[in-house]
């Protein structure tokens, strides 16, 4: 199912969400090793790292878990 994606910011450490929405949706493809980002496919065709703070949808089908066992303390600054 996609998702709508805020605008947002992220620094690889912290972020925040921006006015709006990204011109795309998005479908979730795997969890990075960045805490609560994740690999998305977007409708423009393009393969984005997305904050999921910044991921908007159907909460009936929520991301699978998210496994930490490899996480990375700050990952690759990314925007919408």
């Amino acid at each position: 199912m996609p998702y709508k994606v805020r605008n947002f910011t992220y620094n690889g450490f912290m972020g925040k969400c921006d006015k709006g929405y990204a011109p795309y949706t998005a479908e979730f493809t795997k969890w990075s090793d960045d805490p609560g980002v994740a690999e998305f496919k977007c409708s423009d065709g393009k393969t984005r790292l997305i904050p999921t703070f910044a991921i908007e949808g159907d909460t009936e089908c929520p991301l699978p878990p998210q496994d930490y066992s490899h996480k990375v303390i700050f990952g690759s600054p990314s925007h919408s």
